[in-house]
């Protein structure tokens, strides 16, 4: 029997998803009875018996409603954001939510999927996972566990990956510094092992290379996406064996907060003399002084989608051409950035 046709034609005539019969065949205790009785139906009708050595799913098996979301930092009001999403939706689904926190360390995230298999969960929300493409494949495969990554992408229809075109929106936001004369530009790019960095750094690399411009690399420091992260590099930026850049794009909102306080501190104005934009939209974002100029993407949307889809797995509601979905996040235009003086 070739068992993947098989399965996509069970999958079909049930009117689920070929990924929600593959956690059935394999024993997943994720999937409701209810469920289970569907696809079974679903295959006898087509005259298939399931792998008799998987067919034995404990039924009396008590779901808890509960999904994971692992978080790199609750201090950060990006996150925060995004959690409340979950929460918010998960309340609506009678979901629980269990929250881990990695610390910005993947040694940390490394030690949460170890044991996140102690928690008896229905499905994972990971944000901006700094694990491997092979370690996350890795755990899917071998829990069958609903999965959905938020600003991160594995090609895996079966794991759904929701993203911002960040690449696109740091190639808007540098084109309007750009169209408001600046040259020398500079990138604040946060954590060295950030893939969500290496594009956002693209993006200005592609605005700038249009307009017959370079990206200087020494204009790039890496740095620690906190307050104090972005007050230290934005410092060395400063720095006399540097020609200050006339504008400054931040990887978050909070980088581009902690610049603030060392513009300042230089006797330079943010604007004036020293244009800013960060990224997340943040509530202290529009309060900072002067208002940040920040691309905004939907946090709770995001959350909440998310939320949804982890639900939709489990009641073979998610078709596996969902697995990649895309929102949108425009510029939003505040006092940071301003016209470059003549120099």
């Amino acid at each position: 029997m070739n068992i993947k046709i098989t399965l996509k034609k069970i999958a079909q005539e049930a009117g689920v998803s070929q990924a929600t019969v593959s956690r059935i065949v394999n024993r997943n205790t994720n999937v409701s009875s209810e469920l289970i009785e569907k696809v079974e139906n679903a295959a006898r009708k087509l005259g298939v018996e399931l792998p008799r050595e998987h067919n034995h799913i404990n039924q009396t098996h008590e779901r808890c409603h509960v999904v994971g979301i692992l978080l790199t930092d609750l201090a950060n009001p990006y996150f925060q954001e995004i959690l409340k999403g979950v929460v918010d939706e998960a309340k609506l689904l009678d979901y629980g939510v269990q929250v881990f926190e990695t610390y910005e360390d993947p040694r940390s995230e490394e030690e949460t999927f170890q044991n996140i298999g102690k928690f008896n969960l229905d499905g994972v929300i990971m944000c901006a996972s700094r694990l491997s493409r092979s370690r996350l494949l890795n755990f899917y495969q071998k829990t069958q566990l609903p999965m959905v990554l938020v600003n991160r992408y594995i090609k895996n229809s079966n794991i759904c990956s929701i993203l911002i075109d960040y690449e696109k929106a740091m190639i808007h936001a540098a084109s309007h510094l750009i169209a408001l004369r600046h040259q020398r530009i500079g990138f604040l790019a946060g954590p060295a092992s950030s893939e969500s960095s290496r594009i956002r750094m693209n993006g200005i690399k592609i605005a700038m290379q249009q307009e017959g411009l370079e990206l200087n690399e020494e204009y790039c420091p890496r740095c620690f996406p906190t307050i104090e992260g972005g007050f230290q590099a934005m410092t060395s930026l400063l720095s006399p064996k540097y020609d200050r850049p006339t504008a400054v794009l931040a990887y978050n909102d909070l980088i581009a907060i902690g610049a603030m306080r060392a513009i300042r501190s230089r006797g330079l104005r943010i604007a004036e003399d020293i244009s800013l934009i960060g990224i997340d939209n943040i509530e202290m974002a529009s309060h900072a002084n002067p208002p940040l100029t920040t691309i905004s993407p939907p946090k709770k949307q995001m959350g909440a989608l998310a939320m949804r889809t982890i639900y939709r797995m489990n009641t073979g509601d998610y078709e596996d051409s969902e697995g990649y979905i895309e929102l949108d996040a425009p510029l939003t235009l505040r006092a940071s950035t301003g016209v470059c003086a003549k120099s």
